[in-house]
């Protein structure tokens, strides 16, 4: 949740750079709710409880697992450009650890 709280915080400068911030997380629709009303979120946060998103792009961590046994997502930012155009694929190697926010920035310049 703190990666999204650091998108909400740069909202305007990524706003400025014309990217759109789209949040998906496995957890069920009123967890992202409630998250969202919290983090006063400016942008969609989806829900992908199924896991369909996860499995259609391959980010499914081979490592980690919930409580329940599950699998969880390995934390994925990609920038595409305006075309459509992958441009950029973060894949943390670590679910606790996400890219910092400079590093998204300066990447979303690039693609300026």
């Amino acid at each position: 949740m703190a990666e999204l709280g650091e998108f909400v915080k740069h909202d305007a400068e990524l706003k400025a750079l014309n990217v759109q911030v789209l949040a998906i997380s496995v957890d069920p629709i009123d967890e992202i709710q409630l998250v969202q009303r919290r983090l006063k979120a400016p942008f969609p946060i989806l829900s992908d409880s199924k896991r369909k998103v996860m499995k259609l792009y391959g980010t499914r961590s081979p490592v980690y697992h919930n409580f329940e046994g599950g699998s969880i997502n390995t934390p994925t930012l990609v920038l595409i450009d305006k075309t459509g155009v992958i441009r950029w694929i973060h894949q943390a190697t670590n679910f606790r650890v996400r890219a910092p926010i400079q590093e998204d920035l300066a990447k979303a310049r690039k693609l300026k």
